[in-house]
């Protein structure tokens, strides 16, 4: 291809390209700029094997620069949109979901609740519930005389557990979400779980005795983590019970109508979720006084539940 027909086929795309970058960096991109951003990146590729003239050669390497720079610009403005949704949509959003969330608050908190007294009472139970493999790693974990609570962890071993927290909580919370697709189920189901599971663990702790390096290491980041996982499942059953009422909309349309509600649910969750990683990696192992944790943990529970309530009854 000649160059003059190259570029009376590109020249089009070139100048609506170079208008996207250029447009106000507080505007979203189209969903379709990263292909467009490849489209230029492959004219270039192609301009300079076929040698053609310098000028265009450098109009073009132009193109890529300012799509590199505005592609990157917005990577930068992703958190703090993150950041907006959860200040403003998220607050509203409890509020619209108050319902479902209260009904997995307390399934949650019912359930891990009869758990715990479960166990207390029959120590054994424990056992069968979770399976002597498990118990005996829960024991060795919050054994205070135990290697791991004696061992000390360096910062590269703490960055590592972050993100290991990182994605198995994010994990949880998306299995929560996704599962609302299946009518309630998937979402109920892993909240239940890990409702009941938490419950007999807590007894067994307490049957034992290491109640002291259990409590005062899940108190402050638990605050975060477990209510985010509780908005994870309401976000979830939103959704399935769209499934399962879509009144006068069909299936679909009523099901796409349910996520958009509980999305900003999803935003914030995930935030707290990050938060509470965070606090599990660099805050919970560490060497303190448990008084003070549990300042700290009471601190962070208070905020939490003053958040959620606002949310819930004012949408604020």
């Amino acid at each position: 291809m000649k160059q003059t027909q190259f570029v009376k086929s590109n020249s089009v795309s070139w100048d609506e390209f170079e208008a996207l970058c250029e447009q106000n960096s507080a505007k979203s991109l189209p969903v379709n700029f990263p292909n467009l951003y490849r489209k230029v990146c492959n004219d270039l590729a192609i301009a300079q094997s076929r040698q053609y003239s310098p000028v265009l050669i450098e109009q073009i390497n132009r193109l890529v620069q300012l799509g590199q720079k505005r592609l990157y610009l917005s990577r930068s403005n992703q958190f703090s949109e993150i950041w907006h949704v959860a200040r403003t949509a998220f607050p509203r959003a409890l509020y619209e979901n108050r319902l479902m969330l209260g009904i997995n608050l307390l399934a949650f908190w019912g359930l891990a609740l009869v758990a715990f007294i479960w166990v207390t009472i029959d120590p054994d139970a424990a056992y069968t519930f979770l399976g002597q493999g498990t118990v005996l790693n829960i024991e060795q974990m919050y054994n205070p005389s135990g290697s791991v609570q004696s061992a000390e962890r360096g910062a590269s071993q703490d960055l590592m557990m972050f993100g290991v927290y990182i994605y198995n909580n994010i994990g949880i919370a998306f299995q929560m979400f996704a599962g609302g697709v299946l009518f309630c189920v998937g979402a109920a189901f892993f909240l239940l779980f890990n409702s009941f599971y938490f419950g007999a663990v807590a007894a067994h702790i307490v049957n034992v005795g290491f109640e002291g390096p259990f409590f005062s290491f899940v108190i402050t980041h638990g605050s975060f983590e477990l209510t985010a996982i509780i908005i994870a499942s309401a976000a979830g059953c939103q959704i399935g019970y769209g499934l399962l009422n879509p009144g006068q909309y069909t299936r679909a349309y009523a099901m796409k109508q349910a996520a958009q509600k509980a999305l900003p649910l999803i935003v914030g969750a995930f935030l707290m979720l990050v938060i509470a990683a965070f606090i599990e990696a660099f805050w919970s192992p560490r060497d303190i006084a448990n008084e003070i944790k549990y300042l700290v943990g009471s601190g962070c529970w208070a905020y939490v539940i003053f958040r959620l309530y606002r949310g819930m009854r004012y949408g604020a």
